[in-house]
């Protein structure tokens, strides 16, 4: 079977859970990696047996990448796509899809017009085994039957391993949570966004950025989603980050908890925890999933328009923070 030339875009914080698909994968070869922090390539070259290439440009163009692994900051990802699917590359384009609805829109022409294939790995793929209890669960014949309702809450130290993560012109700082959020919502119900509320605002960090959102979404068929991300602990407090997911279903709950979940009902409880947390998500089979979609031309979930559905709610919650107005979709 032909083996895939897979080139790096960033080698940062993810990288090491991409890491795990060359080590693991005989069908991947990391043949090029870049990042402008030439230490952090220099060992991921090392650790792979890869060339370090002197610039993106580089990786997007050489005849030895099939796929390119995009692990840079969001506000570079429709360039990157834009010249890598015009070149003929797949994507492993890792989340959030994008910083604007703009953007999101440029990556899901790019790929379409181009006819190359993109896997975008949020969290039902990360815990995909996870997942497939979830569905089960909320299946009209499941034990808590369909999800009603959802509510994510984070209270905790601001999220912020690099300093654009904290600039409001280049990143929209739940999109660092809400991507594997509202997938696993609108996964799991097949529902339409109609509306967004969203207030944010800075309040207690001394950054560009809101430390406090909150987003209400309302669906087509009645259902409701919270959303709610509030940076406002100082990282020299004792009392840490808390986190919730909460699902509502029509005869139960489930308390999620990203790579394992507990269920309730009147008469039962149960739980399910996933195998794929120590390595992050099990990327070689993200990968083997691409390779399957290209090679038979067949459809990759989630991929770039699955990710652009979240990506509209995102866009409707900054406009609506900003008119203090609810949005319809």
């Amino acid at each position: 079977m032909k083996p895939y030339g897979v080139g790096v875009l960033g080698c940062g914080a993810v990288w090491k859970n991409h890491r795990f698909a060359f080590d693991r994968s005989t069908r991947l070869r990391c043949v090029s990696v870049f990042d402008p922090a030439h230490e952090r390539a220099r060992a991921a070259a090392d650790a792979t047996g890869a060339q370090v290439a002197e610039s993106a440009e580089e990786v997007l163009s050489s005849p030895d990448v099939d796929i390119v692994a995009v692990l840079t900051p969001v506000f570079t990802h429709a360039d990157l796509v834009e010249a890598g699917a015009a070149a003929g590359k797949h994507f492993m384009l890792e989340k959030p899809l994008a910083a604007t609805l703009e953007d999101g829109q440029r990556i899901v022409r790019a790929i379409a017009d181009a006819g190359v294939k993109c896997f975008h790995p949020t969290l039902r793929a990360l815990s995909s085994d996870l997942f497939e209890h979830l569905e089960a669960w909320t299946a009209d014949e499941g034990p808590l039957g369909p999800v009603r309702c959802g509510f994510y809450q984070l209270v905790g130290v601001p999220y912020a391993p690099s300093a654009w993560l904290l600039d409001r012109t280049k990143c929209f700082p739940p999109a660092e949570y809400d991507p594997h959020v509202f997938d696993t919502f609108l996964a799991l119900t097949g529902d339409e966004p109609v509306s967004v509320s969203c207030h944010a605002g800075n309040y207690c960090r001394p950054f560009d950025q809101d430390d406090v959102t909150s987003m209400h979404i309302t669906f087509k068929g009645n259902r409701y989603l919270q959303f709610d991300v509030h940076w406002v602990v100082d990282p020299k407090w004792k009392c840490g980050s808390r986190v919730s997911f909460e699902l509502v279903c029509e005869r139960g709950m489930i308390r999620h908890n990203w790579f394992s979940a507990t269920w309730y009902t009147k008469d039962a409880q149960g739980e399910f925890a996933s195998q794929r947390v120590e390595t992050g998500g099990n990327r070689w089979d993200h990968y083997h999933a691409l390779i399957g979609a290209i090679e038979n031309d067949t459809e990759v979930h989630p991929n770039e328009r699955d990710a652009l559905n979240y990506v509209r709610i995102q866009d409707a919650a900054i406009r609506s923070s900003r008119t203090r107005q609810t949005i319809l979709l």
